[in-house]
């Protein structure tokens, strides 16, 4: 598997390039004339993604443009609100058991799959059973594994999932093998959406590329290398899209995507360290800037097994020698929340008075030579290549250097990154990011220091504290919200006198949209927008839409 908190590369790590989490959206290269501000297509969104998806299929999906793209097609039985909780979606309500585990869905009425089929309770039955399937190998399962009989059907020791039932035609049963707070957070995920069975048994290993879901946009074409083209559901259960097209093509240049955005040719555009300030000084497009903070945070992972890193006191001297502060300021100024921890701002269990390292290299020298190594000692800091790892690693590299620790920066490829620090993989430290699979706390600590989870489910720093798992674990059982913050926090302390990581930041989402764009908005997880209610304001001019661009957190 490859990661427990999906994002940015969704299974498993982002690595720090935060500022392209967001889809960019662009048009082909005959748009308007540059200055022209006018759509020439109100009923379509063009667009573009950094990269091709893989398979459209809630079994494949590990990535945030898979995780993005399946929400377009499918639904699940719940959904990320604005807010990032849990709402319902395929189900109309829900109740729980006193005790916790067990959960009772009651379906919408009437709602159909694309090829025409109508939802019922089986198809959730089976699209369940098929992610936890030895046969299909997803590496989602995780997701539904507290199921009870989950684990064994997986392991191929049982024929069924015993807590698994479709009560009558439009009620579903789920019964856990342990109370599981946060399972209804699970349900939003994409690995929870639900398929149409007739098209698994037509197309099989190809239904990724023959999606069949019960969401509002159905795949018209899929080019290879190309793009894909979305047409609006006229028999979406909420209602039809309104916009009839969603295209996009897939441009993995920024400078290509900025130059389309700047030609009149993209509606939105995610913004990075390189082009922020261009944008918000720009006549036109300042007043189309729209920021909000993200679910996610970016972090140098230290190798808790590994010396000199096995040493406490070695890692506690690395958080003491960076500056977070000034590097940010640097970096990116205004665009950032200090991370003293790893819940974000915004969810329960954030503590807001806790202060983390304080930025002192005596102390960090001191450390250093009570752990034996009063002359430092050289270390390799891997990030991917290109992005804000490479703005982030040098002046970490100067920091850590004048405390006596030589660090080596060893850039890689995507691919190669992840290798390298996955569960075969034996890095020094690493320079990467979290970015929420749901609106949970629990997201930014199981997955990130669970001794039982290696480096591909998220414990890239190999942490392991009984204290910790014991806290981490009564997270997970705590139904009173009230103590389950006061868990939260009291397991994020623990892991901080551990250190096993610098915590660095907590990212902002910037992106500038097109005075034309109406509805659109950033939401708090990837999975969330599923361009229902976007639309492109035909009138011509800059006058027309300037100053009308919802803000974060308004229209759809």
């Amino acid at each position: 598997t490859r990661r427990r908190g999906l994002l940015g590369l969704a299974a498993g790590v982002l690595v720090a390039a935060c500022a392209g989490l967001g889809l960019a959206l662009l048009r082909g290269l005959s748009g308007p004339p540059a200055g022209s501000h006018a759509v020439t297509d109100p009923s379509t969104w063009h667009g573009a993604f950094s990269h091709e998806p893989g398979p459209i299929d809630p079994a494949r999906a590990v990535t945030v443009t898979d995780g993005a793209v399946c929400a377009l097609v499918y639904n699940g039985l719940l959904r990320p609100d604005e807010e990032g909780r849990p709402v319902p979606d395929l189900a109309e309500d829900w109740e729980v058991s006193p005790d916790g585990r067990t959960y009772t869905f009651h379906l919408r009425e009437g709602v159909r799959f694309h090829d025409g089929t109508e939802l019922d309770a089986g198809d959730v039955v089976f699209s369940f059973k098929r992610i936890l399937d030895p046969r299909t190998g997803s590496s989602r399962a995780w997701v539904l594994d507290a199921i009870e009989g989950a684990k064994d059907f997986l392991r191929g020791r049982a024929d069924d999932v015993s807590g698994l039932e479709a009560v009558d035609r439009l009620t579903v049963r789920i019964t856990l093998s342990r109370p599981l707070t946060h399972f209804p957070a699970l349900l939003t995920m994409p690995a929870a959406s639900v398929v149409s069975p007739e098209a698994v048994a037509r197309w099989g290993k190809d239904f990724g590329y023959h999606p069949v879901g019960t969401g509002p946009w159905v795949l018209e074409r899929w080019r290879e290398g190309v793009g894909m083209t979305f047409v609006a559901n006229d028999d979406y259960f909420e209602g039809r899209p309104r916009l009839d097209r969603l295209v996009f093509r897939f441009i993995p240049d920024p400078s290509t995507r900025q130059a389309e955005f700047e030609a009149g040719n993209l509606e939105v555009l995610a913004l990075s360290e390189e082009n922020v300030d261009h944008f918000l000084g720009h006549p036109v497009y300042a007043r189309h800037v729209v920021s909000a903070p993200e679910l996610a945070v970016v972090y140098v992972a230290l190798n808790c097994t590994k010396p000199p890193l096995d040493n406490v006191l070695v890692r506690r001297a690395l958080n003491h020698a960076v500056d977070r502060r000034a590097i940010l300021e640097a970096t990116r100024p205004g665009r950032y929340v200090l991370a003293d921890g790893s819940v974000p701002p915004g969810l329960a269990g954030h503590h807001t008075t806790w202060r983390g390292y304080e930025h002192d290299p005596a102390l960090a020298r001191a450390l250093l030579a009570r752990a034996g190594y009063p002359e430092g000692f050289e270390m390799d800091l891997l990030v991917r290549a290109g992005g804000l790892s490479v703005f982030l690693a040098e002046p970490i590299q100067a920091e850590l250097a004048r405390v006596g620790v030589r660090v080596r920066i060893v850039q890689l490829e995507a691919q190669a990154f992840l290798a390298a620090t996955g569960d075969t993989g034996d890095p020094d430290a690493c320079l990467v990011s979290w970015v929420a699979d749901y609106a949970d706390p629990e997201n930014f600590l199981f997955p990130l220091f669970h001794s039982g989870n290696g480096p591909s489910e998220g414990n890239i720093s190999r942490f392991s504290d009984p204290v910790v798992d014991r806290l981490l674990e009564a997270i997970h059982q705590e139904a009173d919200l009230g103590r389950r913050a006061v868990l939260c926090q009291a397991a994020e302390r623990a892991v901080f006198e551990k250190a096993p990581w610098i915590p660095l930041f907590h990212p902002v989402e910037v992106v500038v949209c097109q005075p034309w764009v109406r509805g659109y908005r950033l939401w708090p997880v990837y999975n969330a927008n599923k361009m229902t209610d976007v639309w492109l304001e035909p009138a011509r001019g800059a006058g027309a839409g300037a100053g009308a661009l919802p803000s974060a957190g308004e229209g759809g």
